[in-house]
């Protein structure tokens, strides 16, 4: 029974001294148990447990991590907070970090290079044990302090034009080929593809993979009907405002990213056309509200928890081992098929 030779009212944190008193030992044999060293007695060991818990006794994380002159913060730089698709890769971030008792930081570079350079230098100044990044461009000289850092890095989503680095990354291309192919399936021969912006390799690669669909197929490349947006809800909007103006209007669009697939939705309701009776779409990323939908949205869905899940474990990995060798890791998509693609075999 643990002697109680001090009422402690909750009302004041609990520190090792409070521990040490209610379990009749020094603080530093409650250190020791608290930090997992062995050479304490079993009854001694469970005294010290107790009395923590009895005083809801939380260790100051800050002081631990001065003593392993270590850090347990993580930096998280992502490019669009707006977009659920980063807020499931940070969900996915979460989950691992956190079994390992890390905490983490997150930045919003709002696809602003500069935002990224500062956001960059302030978990630098921070100290932080590694950083996730979704980098907003493909100029490695805006990286310099990073590479120079010193600080284990996983690079996110986008590719960048280095050979030693760890990156996870989604076979795009491929998904937009599963779409063409299924739309050619249904009979489309008019596809037009609205892509994001187009620096961007995750961008760049799914519109290689809608133009190796057409090739593939044997349709004729249509400039007219290749937009760029701008990874937004307004670029998307005006960029099927165009499409569906044309004189031979498509009879089904591709759009490259869910923010710009809502901005098309919205430019298809104002002007009337009935989805999919007299346009199909088709969206990347299978947001929770394309099943809701009506018609429900046929989507290419890119595992974006899975992506989080895995860098943050690769990146616990280089913490671990920094000498370790570096690793690309591409991740599949799928197509999910619902109602918002017309069969135009069927009458």
């Amino acid at each position: 029974m643990i002697p109680s030779t001090r009422k402690f009212n909750g009302q004041k944190k609990a520190t090792v001294k409070d521990v040490s008193r209610v379990a009749c030992v020094s603080t530093a044999t409650v250190s020791r148990v608290l930090a997992g060293f062995e050479e304490v007695s079993e009854e001694t060991r469970q005294r010290v447990l107790d009395a923590a818990r009895m005083l809801n006794y939380q260790p100051n994380r800050n002081a631990r991590n001065l003593r392993k002159n270590t850090t347990s913060k993580i930096g998280v730089i992502i490019s669009d907070i707006q977009n659920p698709f980063f807020g499931s890769v940070v969900r996915g971030i979460e989950k691992i970090t956190i079994k390992d008792d890390h905490t983490l930081i997150l930045g919003n570079s709002d696809e602003d290079p500069e935002r990224e350079k500062k956001l960059i230098a302030m978990l630098l100044e921070e100290g932080v044990a590694g950083i996730i990044l979704v980098p907003t461009n493909v100029n490695t000289e805006s990286y310099a302090a990073l590479f120079s850092s010193g600080t284990p890095f996983v690079i996110i989503d986008r590719r960048l034009p280095i050979p030693a680095l760890d990156m996870v990354l989604v076979d795009g291309a491929a998904g937009a080929e599963k779409a063409v192919d299924y739309l050619v399936k249904l009979g489309h021969r008019l596809i037009a593809y609205v892509g994001g912006m187009p620096h961007l390799s995750v961008m760049h690669e799914r519109e290689l993979g809608y133009l190796a669909a057409l090739r593939k197929h044997n349709l004729p490349f249509r400039q007219n009907y290749l937009r760029q947006g701008n990874n937004r809800q307004d670029g998307g909007n005006t960029a099927v405002c165009e499409l569906i103006s044309l004189l031979q209007p498509p009879s089904a669009i591709l759009i490259a990213n869910n923010m710009m697939t809502l901005g098309g939705l919205q430019a298809i309701h104002e002007v009337g056309l009935e989805i999919p009776g007299q346009i199909s779409l088709i969206g990347f990323d299978d947001m929770d509200w394309a099943a809701s939908l009506r018609p429900a949205l046929t989507c290419v869905a890119q595992p974006a928890y899975q992506m989080g899940e895995t860098a943050a474990a690769l990146l616990l990995e280089r913490i671990q081992s920094p000498g370790a060798t570096y690793k690309v890791i591409v991740l599949n998509t799928h197509l999910v098929v619902r109602e918002s693609c017309k069969d135009l075999g069927r009458p």
